[in-house]
Parts: C-alpha cells; structure tokens; sequence
C-alpha cells in the first residue's frame, strides 16, 4: 500500500485519545511551551498521529515544533514519502528539515542498524542547529512490549526488561517517547477518524526480521491468550520502572557507605553486604568510573579475589584500559596509560588517507574517500568539502578556535565544551580535526562546522567520510 487517506469509522472517541495525550504531557511535564522540539517523522501512521496530536494541543501546552525526516533511500516509496512531508510541512506552517541516507552508505549487511545510527546521528545535528534539547519519538505501547518480550526470549539483566523508556538522555538533551501509554490500536482509529494521511513501509511485514515475528505472531498470539497482554505488560514496565529506581538508590547509598575519601572501596565495608548486594554496590561503583560492560560472571570473579584474605594485593585487568588495584583493605580503579602522555606525543598530525590515527586513549580516527574502507569497523560520517580545505589535520584545540554556525555565525570551542559539559580533563584534551587553512571542520565527538556549499558543490566540492572506531575493541577480537 503507498499511502492511506482515512475514512471515519466508528468505535472509540479519539477525542479521548487528545485528552489523555494531553493529561500526559501535563503530568509528565516533559517540555515547556517555548522549547524547541524535534519531532521524528518517517511518515508512518504513528509518527504522524504524533505530530497532527501535537499541533492539536492548547496554545498554553504546545512547544516549537521542528519536523526531522530522513530518506533512507531504502524504497521506490521513499522519494514519494519525502515529497509528501516537504508539502504537509509547508501547509501546516512547520519548519521541516530532511536527510538522505546515501544508498552509497548502506552497507552489505546490518543496514537496519546503520540506518538507525545514521537516523540518530541526523537528529542530532537537527537539534543542534536548532538549539533543541529535547527529541520526540513515536514509540507506543505496542513497542514497548515487542521490546520486553524480545528482552525477556534473549536473557540478560533485569534491568533490560523494563524495555522502553519513556524517556532517556540523548546527546546534549532528551529523548522523549510521550505515546508510549498508548496502543497501535488506539492511534490507527485516532488516524481513521481524523482523515490522516501516511504511508506503509512494507519492510515492516518482512518476517526474517525478529521484531516483525514477535510483531505479527507472538503477540497475537499472547493477546488470544489475555487480550490486556499490552496493558499488563506496560503495568509491569511501570513496576519495574519503580522498583529499579528504588534500587539504584538503595545501591547508591551502600555504595555511599563503602567509599573513602580519596574515592577507595573499603573492602570490610563491602563485605558487610549480602553477597548480592556487593554485586551491585561493585557494578554500580564500576560505572561511575567509567568501566561498563562487565558481565555477571565477571563481577564474581571479581568479588572472589576481593574476599581473598590469602591474596591481599591483587591486580586485575578490566575493559577500556582500566585496571583494579586491591591493596589489603581498600581497592581503587586506575587507568592504564596517561591519556595526557600518550596525546603530548602525538597531538598533532598531518591526515593521510586511510590512515588511522589516535583522538584519545580509546578512540581512532581516519578520512578516506570510500565508504567501504571502514567495512564494520567506526561509524564514518559523510561531509562535503572543498578541495582547498586539503590536507587535513588532527591537532589539540586552542583558545581562540571556533566553529562556524549553520546562522553564518560563530561559536568558540571553548563554549561549545563548557555547554555540554565535558570534564576539565578531558577538555584539555580535546582534538579538533581543522582543514588547510586552520579553520576548525569537526570537534572530535563533539560538534561539526557548517559549510555553507555553493549551488554546484556536487562539481566543485568531494564527499569525504571520517570516521571513528574503538582501538580496544580491535585488540579484544
């Protein structure tokens, strides 16, 4: 089906549907009337019912609404989907941007992923040039609990299967999902009943993909079982939501308890705990250091040589170059390597093609003109640039270094540092990637330039990937 123009039907009220859309905004004050908000929008029934639900809010509760699309060029339908948000925005008055996924980009294998990344990473820049902090999806009801029974078939922690949040930090703001109360079926007869226009993504019935499958058989197949499967799912997303929260808590303040001055674990002090709560008191502490990914088995191994009484000094390897130093009663997390010694030596480089080159102590960068240099490895970033702009070079930033603004003004790197608060030490640290005439073009991880292209930039300017990739994780495979 290309598109669906809707015909009134009959059965729920959808004026109910507004009203407690509304009621859940106002309880979960999730923005204010004057911020910026970037609206995902795929032209699906969901995405739309979102945003027509938005424009439909009261003056006093509705926020500056900014409409992000990206055409993935996945599908004949694609164009068509572009043309057609391109003419509701302009109806409606919405500021609109769009983005094009490359079909030069899309990978031999795991597109679904890499169309996510490059989604995400669009609407970043979307909210940056809009000075947005807060990002609005159309997950529903129907998701979260795909999610949760996904988690749950897949095993894992606990704390997975709360599934979907409803909210979460995304780059410099938040991600919003404010459907999450509400069913697929609910928001297919708000869009009947309201002569909404969207369009289907056939991908959607492809039964070789595992959300489909538990979309389109698991859970019709659950819900003849209990057809309040969703609501009692999003009940116990609710409960665990809760419970997790307490417990993090909970941890925090035994954590409190083990910690000394100089930020050692005091090794009675956690041994004073139940065995499944030093398990956690260690996670947690391990995190905010900076250490994830560790594995329960990992984390009893851990436990075990930190009880050893016969071995009081122990050292011991952890993930992202990090090591745990046990020292009789305390134990304390190091870095491996100085990050300032390992940067004082290689601050400043001239960019050779497909050439990695270090950024910091974990991440590398490279430039390459294709696409297919960087296989699976990073997460190569498409920029335009002039051939004047070469060669580029990796350098510490400096104090008069600034960025150049979608508005054609400009901002410091100083500032943009400061504003999304990154650590005095790792500012110090910071790498710039500046092209042939010193101008800033990225802040590594950080923020991009904007080059204003000229009409003929496809002629006169080249497409460059730059990418990043995990040193470490090279080394671990």
């Amino acid at each position: 089906m290309a598109s669906v123009v809707a015909v009134a039907v009959g059965g729920v009220n959808m004026s109910d549907l507004q009203q407690a859309f509304e009621r859940h905004l106002v309880r979960s004050r999730f923005f204010a009337t004057r911020d910026n908000v970037v609206v995902a929008v795929s032209t699906g029934v969901d995405s739309m019912v979102l945003l027509d639900l938005l424009q439909h809010l009261p003056l006093k509760y509705r926020p500056q609404i900014i409409v992000a699309h990206m055409n993935h060029e996945l599908r004949k339908q694609s164009q068509l989907e572009e043309q057609f948000i391109r003419q509701y925005c302009e109806q409606k008055a919405l500021k609109l941007e769009v983005a094009h996924w490359s079909q030069t980009l899309h990978p031999p294998t795991g597109v679904e992923n890499a169309a996510r990344q490059a989604r995400y990473q669009f609407f970043q820049k979307v909210m940056e040039d809009n000075q947005a902090r807060i990002l609005l999806t159309a997950h529903h009801q129907n998701d979260l609990a795909e999610t949760m029974l996904m988690k749950l078939t897949r095993g894992g922690q606990v704390s997975q299967l709360v599934g979907i949040r409803d909210q979460r930090p995304f780059t410099n703001g938040t991600l919003i999902r404010p459907l999450l109360p509400f069913s697929k079926q609910q928001l297919m007869e708000y869009a009947l009943q309201h002569h909404l226009r969207w369009y289907e993504d056939q991908t959607n019935k492809d039964l070789d993909i595992q959300r489909n499958r538990f979309r389109h058989r698991i859970i019709p197949m659950l819900e003849k079982e209990n057809a309040q499967l969703l609501a009692h799912l999003e009940n116990y997303h609710q409960q665990l939501t809760e419970l997790l929260a307490w417990r993090d808590q909970e941890i925090a303040d035994r954590l409190a308890e083990c910690i000394d001055r100089q930020g050692r674990m005091i090794l009675a002090k956690l041994s004073d705990n139940k065995e499944f709560i030093q398990k956690e008191v260690l996670r947690q502490w391990l995190n905010h250091q900076g250490v994830y990914d560790i594995k329960n088995h990992q984390l009893d191994e851990l436990l075990q040589v930190l009880t050893n009484e016969k071995k009081p000094q122990q050292s011991i390897k952890l993930p992202h170059q990090y090591i745990l130093e046990k020292d009789y009663v305390t134990c304390v997390i190091k870095k491996m390597a100085n990050p300032s010694e390992n940067l004082q030596k290689l601050q400043d480089h001239v960019i050779e093609l497909e050439q990695w080159y270090p950024v910091d102590p974990i991440n590398l960068i490279a430039v390459s003109t294709e696409r297919l240099f960087f296989g699976d490895e990073g997460q190569p970033f498409l920029q335009w640039l002039a051939f004047d702009q070469f060669p580029l070079r990796l350098r510490k930033w400096r104090k008069q270094d600034r960025i150049r603004l979608k508005n054609g003004h400009h901002q410091l790197v100083k500032r943009v540092l400061i504003d999304q608060k990154v650590p005095q030490k790792q500012r110090d640290q910071q790498m710039v990637l500046v092209d042939a005439h010193d101008e800033v073009v990225w802040i590594v991880n950080r923020k991009w330039s904007w080059f204003e292209r000229p009409i003929d930039y496809q002629q006169s300017w080249r497409p460059w990937f730059i990418g990043i990739k995990n040193k470490e994780k090279k080394v671990n495979e």
